[in-house]
């Protein structure tokens, strides 16, 4: 199951290993059979779950990310509890 992670660097760390996992997955493409085909098509399908999940993170890791700034309000911080 793909996971959004909290921090930016482990969602880029998910994202590479599956990059290295799909280019070895697509390694003698001219001789796969149909069954590899769509192992490889579900294996980019995923990989996009992840690159989603890393623009996500991104964008919530940027002051553009944060709908406050964007309509000129302070943002919400969140009550710290001690």
């Amino acid at each position: 199951m793909i996971v959004k992670k909290e921090l930016l660097s482990e969602n880029l760390k998910d994202f590479m290993d599956y990059s290295v996992d799909v280019l070895n997955a697509m390694d003698g493409a001219p001789e796969h059979s149909v069954t590899q085909q769509a192992e490889v098509n579900a294996k980019i399908q995923n990989l996009k779950m992840y690159l989603d999940n890393l623009e996500s993170s991104y964008n919530e890791n940027t002051p553009q990310g944060n709908t406050g700034l964007a309509t000129d309000t302070p943002p919400a911080i969140p009550d710290i509890v001690i």
